[in-house]
Parts: structure tokens; C-alpha cells; sequence
């Protein structure tokens, strides 16, 4: 048998079936959007990730046999009529009823595309309450996110966002942006149960999640409280559009988009909270 697999993203070719994470640098082999693999072998769905063995080595890579996460690569072509009709599955079954919530909202005859990239707001440039609308401008994020994906209108900017979140009550509550939402025809919720790995889970297939954290202080000491927009993530990193700046520059860099969090900063400072399609 013969097949080729394409990247839809930066990933990881693994020599063992586990996250990344957890894997050493020998044992994982860092890919980059695109790359094209020509394969001798491509095994059947094993938690989401396909078994394949390399037609030729990739250039300093240590292994030719190994694990891929399939949700990260397109089956370009190949001559086994099973893997042409295989869809991937999830071991968290939470991400696949938020993907079943998601296509609800689907227009007509649209297929869902979940590499719908993420635009980035800043709030400070908001009409009002430049200092205190992170929550607003990181749920408008969202919210334009929602209606691309689905076929519907992108947000003109984060203002006609905010102006209905100061109808429905005030920016720092998560209910009101719940409410603000609602009026473009989403209904979300907004969760407190500290489940890192569902987050991870919906970041690798494509969701952006809203997440708060602690963004003053030290690692070890965090202090303040902020809201941002996680998109991906990246070798060992958050990818986020943060809408006040970048954290790593503590706020000096007022470009927040695609800024980078480290897990395990991004461990201590989070404080729990996500939203999701209810």
C-alpha cells in the first residue's frame, strides 16, 4: 500500500503514541504546515493518531516508523479504499459534541472547517473602557470566529460587540458576554472546572478558547486579572491573541496577536475558567 499525508499545521512526527508534551526531544520530530509525507504503511485510527512508516527518512529525523495526530494532517491519496472513508475520532468525547453543537449552526450546504483562522481585536482601541473591556474584546474574537466558521457575517470590529455587552449589563461579567453572544444566535456557557486537557483537546482541532488568567506579577506569584483568546498550540506553547499585548514583554508590546504562553506558565496563571458552546 501507498499513501501520502499532507500538515495542515505545525506538528510533530512521534516515535511513540503519546502527546508531545510528555515525549523527549529524541522521541518526537518537529513538522512543519504543509509538509508532505509519502508513506509505505498508514495504520488504522488509534486515538486519533494513524500508525505510519515513512517511503523515505525525513532529513535528521531518528525514526521512520511512528505516530501522527490525525486531526493535523490530510490524506492526500492512497490505495487502501478504508482509509479513504475513516473519520478521526477523539479520546475526550466532550470535543466531539462540541463539534456536533457547532455544525447545528452550519448554514445550508456548508461544510465545517475548523482551520477558520482567528482575527484579532485589541481593546485599546475600544469606544470606551479601553483599560477594562479584555473580556469583551477577547468574546468578540470568539464570537467573529463563530460566525465565519459557520457561513454568517464577521463582526465589523470588537466595538459592535462591546456596545451590546454595555446593553446586556457590564464587561467583567461572564454571564453577560454569555447574553451578548446569545443575540447573534450562539448559545455558549461559560465553564470553571480547571479541565487543561479539554482546552488542549479543542485547541489541536481547531477551536479558539477564551481562557482567564492571572497576567501580573511572577510565575510563582501571579496577581491581576485578564482575559485572552487562545487559538493553537505550538511546542509547548500557547498561541494567543491576547488583546492588551503580549504577556512575555509584561504588556510593553501592545500587539497581542499570535503571542506566545508557555504551558506551564500558562498552568499557573490560568485561573480556571473557558467558554464552550452549550
Amino acid at each position: 500500500m501507498s499513501s501520502a499525508i499532507q500538515s495542515t499545521c505545525h506538528t510533530y512526527f512521534k516515535a511513540k503514541l503519546a502527546d508531545s508534551t510528555q515525549l523527549t526531544e529524541d522521541e518526537k520530530f518537529a513538522v512543519r504546515r504543509d509538509k508532505i509525507l509519502e508513506l509505505t504503511e498508514l495504520g488504522d485510527l488509534d486515538k486519533s493518531h494513524y500508525k505510519i512508516t515513512l517511503e523515505e527518512k525525513i532529513e535528521n529525523c531518528p525514526f521512520d516508523s511512528g505516530y501522527v495526530f490525525a486531526p493535523h494532517w490530510g490524506l492526500i491519496e492512497t490505495d487502501d479504499p478504508i482509509a479513504n472513508t475513516e473519520i478521526p475520532t477523539f479520546d475526550n468525547p466532550a470535543v466531539g459534541r462540541q463539534i456536533e453543537r457547532l455544525k447545528k449552526y452550519l448554514k445550508d450546504g456548508l461544510a465545517l472547517d475548523l482551520k477558520t483562522p482567528t482575527r484579532y481585536f485589541s481593546q485599546r482601541d475600544n469606544y470606551r473602557d479601553a483599560h477594562r473591556t479584555c473580556n469583551s474584546s477577547s468574546n468578540a474574537m470568539y464570537l467573529d470566529w463563530l460566525l465565519r466558521v459557520t457561513g454568517r457575517t464577521q463582526l465589523k470590529s470588537d466595538d459592535e460587540y462591546i456596545r451590546e455587552v454595555f446593553e446586556d449589563g457590564d464587561t467583567i461579567y461572564h454571564g453577560v458576554q454569555s447574553s451578548a453572544i446569545k443575540e447573534w444566535g450562539f448559545k455558549t456557557k461559560w465553564m470553571t472546572d480547571i479541565d487543561l486537557e479539554f482546552v488542549e483537546d479543542l485547541l489541536d482541532v481547531g477551536f479558539p478558547v477564551v481562557a482567564n488568567i492571572l497576567h501580573r506579577g511572577t510565575i510563582n506569584r501571579p496577581r491581576g486579572g485578564h482575559v485572552i483568546l487562545l487559538i493553537a498550540r505550538k511546542m509547548g506553547n500557547f498561541i494567543a491573541h491576547d488583546p492588551y499585548g503580549t504577556l512575555s514583554s509584561n504588556y510593553t508590546n501592545t500587539n497581542g496577536a499570535y503571542s506566545r504562553i508557555k504551558r506551564e506558565e500558562f498552568k499557573k496563571r490560568w485561573q480556571g475558567g473557558y467558554r464552550i458552546l452549550a
